[in-house]
């Protein structure tokens, strides 16, 4: 009987090691990354923001979730799109224009087509990207996806280990490199055209600066900890200032 109990404990043991060791082979373990819901959302808009130093039109669109365009088309700033500390910006469309838009919606052929259009549920939007050549920003398993209207899911976090390197999505020109938006910790926004822009949070070390020109695939900072105490890299795609799931422009791996 003991022989048996022996062998019986023996097996219990080789199946235990064996679960264990699948778990840990496992791309997403629920114990290390418990939530899909870990992200970050828009702050809420406000009426007025006062620009701080190290705020870019770009950081303060991308912000409060905002087409950079459209910031500075209401606040009369021109093509170089230059702010500096202690100026107001308004972040709403002004009410003339609002008023207008208004008026128009209730014209009855406007009317007609709203209405059709409200009742059409909403895809999942992948607009064209052009030229652009997208390359896999960090080289691991993605812990968690995009979802399309998920405030908490607008990219893709990739894990991997801590101080490892991290990738131009696309060639284009860093806009922003700071840690001024909360939940994003040090942060480096790249425009890649008039309409995208491709964004790296959670870095330990930044290696590129405002102003600087990369090219996809170029080195622009090392992998640090994300929101979860986990290293990873949290990764965005947004087209006019909404987030797309990059999945669709990333190569297939």
């Amino acid at each position: 009987m003991s022989g048996r109990l022996r062998c019986f404990g023996a097996a219990a043991l080789c199946i235990g090691l064996l679960t264990g060791c699948a778990g840990a082979l496992t791309w997403n373990p629920p114990a290390a990354y418990p939530s899909a819901q870990i992200g970050v959302a828009a702050e809420p808009i406000p009426n007025q923001y006062t620009v701080k130093p190290g705020d870019t039109l770009y950081s303060i669109a991308w912000r409060y979730g905002l087409d950079y365009h459209d910031l500075a088309a209401w606040n009369g700033i021109g093509p170089g799109y230059l702010i500096k500390p202690s100026q107001t910006l308004v972040l709403a469309e002004p009410a003339s224009a609002l008023a207008h838009t208004a008026a128009a919606a209730s014209s009855p052929s406007r009317a007609a087509g709203s209405a059709s259009i409200a009742s059409e549920p909403i895809p999942d939007f992948i607009p064209p990207s052009g030229s652009i050549r997208w390359v896999w920003p960090a080289q691991g398993a993605i812990i968690r996806m995009y979802h399309a209207g998920n405030p908490f899911a607008k990219g893709i976090d990739i894990s991997g280990v801590q101080g490892q390197d991290i990738y131009a999505a696309a060639a284009g020109k860093v806009v922003y490199t700071g840690s001024g938006i909360i939940g994003y910790g040090k942060l480096i926004i790249i425009k890649n055209s008039g309409q995208f822009l491709s964004a790296y949070a959670d870095n330990a070390e930044m290696l590129v600066r405002e102003g600087d020109i990369v090219q996809a695939g170029e080195r622009i900072a090392s992998m640090g900890l994300g929101r979860d105490g986990h290293p990873e890299l949290h990764f965005e795609i947004r087209y006019n200032g909404k987030p797309v799931n990059p999945l669709s422009y990333l190569p297939r791996r």
